[in-house]
């Protein structure tokens, strides 16, 4: 009897706790971490805006030398004549003379361009337009000497000159390079290159005494210039700093050679007649050299989302 007691008991409290239990809400879900997404790379991909200035290393190689009628077969007056006879060939090669001239200068400009980036490696294009102001100068003086082709005649002492100047240039360029640090580029560079050159020739002979028309070159005057574009290649490197999302700042070194180009002084002036036609030539092969700092904006247009 007892024992049936107990056991009734026993079964009473077990089903009175199972009825609690039901009627507890249930238990909450486990606590689950944010997920942080980070934010996306930051790339050079993009296009550009900027400004640049920077020191220019203008060079001018030109060479001066007798032309047009001078270079006809020489005759019975010396030249220059009103019968347009030459002078010697090697006389003509004596009064040739080379100048290289080097002079430093500075240019300021703005430049624009895009970028895209595939792992570290960059690939660009970038055009560029600059105000310039470079410019060279050689003149020589030279003592009278015997004529080479007929010593007979003496060439009289005579002065040289000329200049070049390059007011403006610009390149169009690719540009390829690497990342080796975050934000930071460095870079290969080339392409085609213009620029817009004056040069001015002046050459002038003394007279000496007696017959003017019996000497050479007597009080001849040539005078000449020329403003022209010219076509050339440009090479370099530079280094690029990503300050911020939209703002960088560069270096950059560029080598530039352009086409060579010729013109003509004609006579103005000589000590005895002369016919029209007697010309002194000038042949002139510019390169430069440019290391410039410059500052880019690069606009934000945010990435390209394909849809489906």
């Amino acid at each position: 009897m007892k024992r049936l007691v107990l056991a009734s008991a026993a079964f009473l409290a077990c089903a009175a706790g199972s009825a609690g239990a039901a009627d507890l809400p249930p238990a909450p879900p486990p606590a689950v971490a944010p997920v942080i997404v980070p934010p996306p790379a930051w790339n050079w991909t993009g296009c550009y805006v900027g400004v640049n200035t920077g020191g220019t290393r203008l060079q001018s190689d030109a060479d001066l030398s007798p032309g047009g009628l001078y270079r006809n077969a020489p005759g019975a007056l010396p030249p220059p004549n009103l019968q347009g006879t030459g002078d010697f060939a090697s006389d003509i090669a004596v009064l040739s003379h080379s100048y290289s001239t080097r002079s430093w200068g500075w240019e300021a400009g703005g430049q624009v361009g895009c970028n895209a980036q595939w792992g570290i490696a960059v690939l660009g294009v970038e055009g560029d337009w600059q105000w310039s102001n470079s410019s060279t100068a050689a003149d020589a003086s030279f003592a009278a000497f015997p004529n080479v082709g007929n010593p007979a005649f003496t060439d009289p002492a005579h002065t040289e000159h000329v200049d070049l100047t390059q007011r403006w240039f610009a390149t169009g360029r690719v540009r390829a390079g690497f990342t080796p640090w975050d934000r930071v580029l460095i870079y290969g560079t080339g392409g085609v290159a213009w620029a817009n050159f004056e040069s001015n020739t002046a050459v002038a002979f003394s007279t000496i005494g007696g017959f003017p028309g019996l000497q050479p070159f007597n009080g001849a005057v040539h005078a000449g210039s020329v403003s022209t574009n010219q076509m050339g290649w440009v090479a370099g490197a530079g280094v690029e700093w990503a300050v911020t999302n939209n703002w960088s700042v560069k270096l950059e070194y560029l080598y530039l050679r352009f086409d060579a180009f010729s013109y003509t002084s004609p006579l103005t002036a000589a000590a005895a007649p002369f016919a029209a036609g007697y010309v002194w030539n000038t042949t002139i092969s510019p390169r430069e050299q440019i290391l410039r700092v410059g500052v880019n904006y690069k606009f934000d247009w945010g990435p390209v989302v394909a849809k489906y």
